[in-house]
């Protein structure tokens, strides 16, 4: 059982007299930014001159150059997308790091595939919020707090765990609690989760009804277009994954708990492929291969952006949602 941590637990005096830099001015950072000012504590956007600056300064925010910025910060939330932090990183923050600073990842990824080599004498920890950036501040706003998976991957002033979990408050997670993770368990349960195919599943599955000779209308609608998917989302979260079954009807009760259950052998084929995805992301074999891509310019990416969008489900799905009005 994991260990959780509450409102309780969290100490927010320990942020006083402290500077916290914000690196990554979207979505995650302009919520969490909002959150831990309206929390008390001093907050400050260091940032390159783009949009994001200028929202930041809308916001009231101090913005800098992302150099000045790292400089005048105690505590640095790194939260750029994956892709581009480590050269921004070693480019203009860390050489503006001191003893006794704190780094702040809301995600595993660069520091597990070790593409960011923190210096000793920092603290490392992670608040990986379990919900998308609006969310994280509506959910502040209404007092009912966002999960998040927290860690600590390196405690040189031996105050890290405590300081995280003050952090953690400041930005609304320990209303609803904050679990104690890993650099690695993070890592691994987000990009399983981005593996699993559910998109494509999807896809395939109106596929098959239209090539079973039913409308590409009546497909996407039934499969996710009407929004009954959103609902169902809805009270999964609110009662469970399969107890939300009890508010359909029998007739789906059976055809989803047992008549559309895989057989034992599909069962077991399915686990050893998903076995598989969890060995690929701990071995490093997706990250390679999303560096050589990044590399070679993200063409195998846009490549794929434009098959997808070529198919003829995909152009189905554009006409139904023109007609919806949605486009």
């Amino acid at each position: 059982m994991a260990q959780w941590y509450f409102d309780d637990d969290g100490d927010l005096a320990l942020l006083t007299g402290k500077t916290i830099g914000i690196f990554g001015y979207g979505n995650q950072g302009r919520s969490q930014a909002l959150n831990m000012r309206d929390s008390g504590a001093t907050v400050i956007v260091g940032s390159r001159s783009d949009s994001s600056a200028e929202q930041s300064k809308e916001d009231g925010f101090e913005t800098l150059p992302l150099a000045e910025a790292a400089a005048r910060s105690d505590i640095l939330f790194i939260l750029l997308p994956d892709e581009v932090m480590p050269a921004i990183f070693a480019e203009s923050i860390e050489p503006g790091l001191v003893a006794g600073n704190t780094l702040v990842f809301a995600s595993g990824y660069n520091i597990y595939f070790k593409k960011i080599v923190p210096q000793a004498d920092v603290d490392v920890v992670m608040i990986a919020p379990r919900m998308i950036g609006r969310g994280v501040r509506d959910t502040f706003l209404d007092g009912s707090g966002f999960p998040s998976l927290v860690a600590v991957e390196q405690d040189a002033s031996g105050n890290a765990q405590d300081l995280l979990i003050a952090l953690s408050k400041a930005i609304g997670s320990t209303k609803m609690g904050v679990i104690e993770s890993s650099f690695e368990e993070e890592t691994v349960v987000d990009l399983f989760n981005e593996h699993l195919g559910f998109l494509h599943a999807v896809r395939r599955s109106c596929e098959a009804l239209v090539e079973a000779g039913c409308s590409p209308e009546a497909a996407i609608l039934e499969i996710y277009a009407s929004g009954e998917m959103r609902e169902a989302g809805q009270y999964i979260l609110e009662q469970g994954l399969f107890e939300q079954l009890k508010l359909h009807s029998r007739t789906s009760q059976f055809g989803q708990y047992v008549y559309g259950r895989p057989s034992p052998e599909d069962e077991k084929a399915d686990k050893e492929r998903l076995h598989k995805l969890i060995a690929n992301i701990k071995d490093g074999t997706f990250a390679d291969r999303w560096a050589k891509v990044q590399e070679a310019g993200q063409n195998e990416l846009e490549q794929a952006r434009a098959d997808v969008a070529k198919m003829p489900i995909m152009e189905e799905e554009r006409k139904l949602y023109q007609r919806l009005g949605r486009l």
